[in-house]
């Protein structure tokens, strides 16, 4: 099997950024375009209208801060790698069906992602966005830790 285009998703996290190398490597290997994308959900405060505009100001600042933070580290690891790559900003309900509805749009055959490795109560109050993932995506994912 081979892969002609690899969606990267990330939050800025060690984990994701690993997953940007290991992405980045299987790119070479195989000569696809490296897509790099990560997801900035408003919903947070679709739930807290109270919260003010402040918050959720300050909350889309430090967000968007964060995605470009994680997209640098993933580009100069593709650029490391000497392989071509896309970065985008989704700004979008849903982390986990975001990822996987733009691999689906982009035509990307493999996702790459990294996983906190979240068990317990902690898995159950944030959830695992790479489980989700692996839950939904049609094509093959490859979960870093």
């Amino acid at each position: 099997m081979f892969f002609h285009r690899i969606l990267v998703p990330t939050d800025g996290s060690a984990t994701a950024q690993r997953a940007a190398l290991v992405a980045a490597d299987m790119a070479k290997r195989y000569g696809a375009v490296l897509d790099i994308v990560s997801v900035i959900d408003p919903s947070p405060f679709l739930y807290f209208p109270d919260a003010g505009g402040e918050a959720m100001a300050y909350y889309m600042e430090a967000s968007e801060a964060a995605a470009r933070q994680g997209i640098e580290h993933a580009e100069d690891a593709a650029r490391s790698a000497g392989v071509s790559f896309t970065s985008h900003v989704l700004r979008e309900h849903g982390p986990a069906q975001s990822i996987v509805a733009h691999a689906g749009s982009s035509g990307c055959d493999l996702i790459v992602i990294g996983s906190h490795g979240r068990r317990g109560m902690d898995a159950v109050l944030l959830g695992s966005v790479a489980q989700k993932v692996l839950t939904l995506a049609t094509v093959p994912v490859f979960v870093i830790k």
